[in-house]
């Protein structure tokens, strides 16, 4: 009885280790609460690939003026001018982050729309391995139809292929070519996490492990 006890004991304490290190491994700066160096506008391991055609005015910056929780968030927009040159194309790209493993993983984040426009609200993400080779993608999926004026859950569920150790996330803000077109959308709190049945294998496979050193001691 002791030794079962021992023996869930370490299991438990390996499961946990396994899931906190898991989710502390995840996107970087997940919450916009840090600054990238001196940048005030810019977030620690966020950049600002936003697309600016003529006439039109596109970026994707750190604010503070109504985070979801803590201090920040990100904002996404884009402005058209009376004569358009084309589309905005608005992109904040999370550099790679370690923390992504094989299987299902569930990215959740929190979104709101400040201004909308003629705007598709995208995400995506994409795989690398362990020497941050790209492995492939999820392709962009718009979360358009559940905005509203205040901050709602979004949640994707992906699998990662097999080799993945590190994803990127991409959340992209594809504008039209309209005069006077303007959007604004804030996100927050970006997670990426495995499924919860990721967790249940690791622990059923450590069960198994421990079974096998104690039957061979």
């Amino acid at each position: 009885m002791k030794a079962r006890i021992v023996t869930a004991a370490c299991v438990m304490g390996l499961v946990g280790l396994f899931i906190g290190g898991t989710t502390q491994a995840s996107v970087i700066n997940g919450g916009f609460e840090i600054t990238s160096g001196a940048y005030t506008t810019g977030a620690l391991g966020w950049n600002d690939f936003s697309g600016a055609p003529a006439n039109t005015v596109a970026s994707a910056l750190r604010t503070t003026d109504d985070p979801f929780d803590g201090v920040a968030e990100l904002t996404l927009s884009y402005r058209v001018l009376e004569e358009p040159g084309g589309g905005p194309a608005v992109i904040a790209q999370s550099d790679i982050f370690a923390g992504a493993v094989p299987g299902e993983m569930i990215l959740t984040f929190q979104a709101k729309s400040v201004v909308s426009g003629f705007e598709n609200n995208q995400v995506q993400v994409q795989w690398f391995d362990v020497g941050n080779v790209f492995l492939g993608a999820t392709g962009f999926d718009s979360y358009n139809p559940t905005l509203t004026t205040s901050y709602s859950p979004q949640q994707f569920t992906y699998t990662a292929p097999a080799g993945t150790a590190g994803a990127m996330v991409q959340f992209l803000m594809a504008g039209s070519a309209a005069p006077g077109d303007t959007a604004t959308v804030r996100i927050d709190n970006v997670t990426l996490i495995p499924e919860p049945s990721t967790f249940a294998l690791a622990g059923a496979g450590l069960i198994g492990l421990l079974r096998f050193r104690r039957r061979k001691a």
